[in-house]
């Protein structure tokens, strides 16, 4: 599958980078001060500010302002240049981070104040310190002076109060936003009214389109009059599902149907069939897990348990998954039932 087009429209971004494994990226001072020397060096390359920034010991945080459509570019510099420091000096190989880094736009500058309080308060998140301004790493500390560091939006901030309520939720409106690109110009997609999604799928797949359109949990519950325990399990339930259609259509086992074919437009009964019949035992045990066994008997009886052709599969089910007491012989007297039923009414 290609990788998503990364947006690069000139204004704020977010970025955030991790080390691979979450494993430790800055180790000592020399790795700090590296990293801080390589991002003076990028700025005088690439012309771009930054209003904030943490770094911690797995990963950072950068409010990074781009003057020209070259954020790839510019976090291509900072990243690899780093890696090549942190590998020659310990003696390793192989990939630092942990896949590309996340950048966020920034499409409200409203919203900067937020984002700032957030990135600057990791150290007291994790710990570290009791508060901002103290974490040696943080750019609210001010002792580190780079030309490319410009202070004068976290020396407007009143950094005693804590996220409030609305803060937290402009990160989430920062995070879940989605664009299109119209012209070389990026443009918010508006959010859809939460009833439309349940208007339009089955439960499952609406909660799972809301969150994935930037919906809080805990607004979905309410609106469904359920806890957020019982949304956060139907959604992991419904990646899980996902995922293992999509390991069966890679497998093959959805041969006769269009290539496009996507979890949401497969017929429930036709997955859980052609996971009976043709999946691996552990697939089996997953889609027990995940679909019930309630449904995948209904689905098994009606579907499979009177094919000859799949005598030792069901035999398997029956015994293994629905505890049956059965021999090979309860299924052939049940096609040669069926058959007879047939001919009775074909006479």
């Amino acid at each position: 599958m290609p990788r998503a087009l990364r947006l690069e429209e000139v204004g704020f971004y977010h970025i955030v980078n991790r080390g691979v494994e979450r494993r430790r990226v800055f180790l000592d001072v020399e790795d700090h001060e590296k990293f801080l020397e390589i991002l003076e060096d990028s700025g005088e390359v690439y012309d771009f500010k930054i209003h904030s920034f943490c770094l911690m010991n797995n990963h950072y945080h950068l409010l990074l302002q781009t003057f020209d459509e070259n954020l790839s570019l510019i976090m291509r510099q900072i990243n690899s240049r780093y890696s090549i420091y942190f590998n020659n000096k310990y003696k390793r190989v192989g990939p630092l981070w942990q896949g590309r880094f996340k950048s966020y736009f920034v499409y409200d500058e409203n919203y900067l104040v937020s984002l700032v309080k957030y990135i600057e308060s990791n150290p007291i998140k994790a710990n570290v310190t009791k508060k901002i301004g103290q974490f040696t790493w943080a750019m609210s500390s001010k002792k580190t002076l780079l030309t490319c560091l410009d202070f004068e939006l976290i020396e407007s901030i009143d950094f005693t109060k804590d996220l409030s309520d609305k803060e937290l939720q402009n990160l989430e409106d920062i995070y879940n936003a989605k664009f299109k690109i119209k012209g070389k110009k990026a443009k918010i997609v508006e959010k859809k009214e939460l009833y439309s999604y349940f208007e339009e799928y089955e439960r499952e797949v609406a909660i799972a389109k809301a969150i994935q359109d930037g919906y809080l949990q805990t607004h979905i519950a309410a609106y469904l009059k359920l806890s957020a325990v019982s949304i956060s399990k139907i959604y992991k339930k419904y990646k899980q599902k996902v995922k293992l259609f999509e390991k069966l259509k890679e497998k093959g086992i959805f041969w006769s149907y269009s290539k496009e074919l996507i979890y949401e437009k497969v017929e429930k009964d036709l997955f859980i069939e052609h996971l009976l019949k043709y999946a691996d035992f552990d697939e089996n045990v997953l889609g027990f897990n995940l679909f019930g066994k309630s449904i995948m008997k209904k689905v098994w009886e009606k579907k499979m348990m009177r094919e000859e052709k799949f005598i030792k599969t069901n035999l398997m089910i029956a015994r293994v998954f629905f505890d049956m007491d059965v021999e090979s012989d309860y299924f052939k007297r049940m096609k040669n039932a069926r058959f007879e039923k047939l001919k009775l009414l074909a006479s």
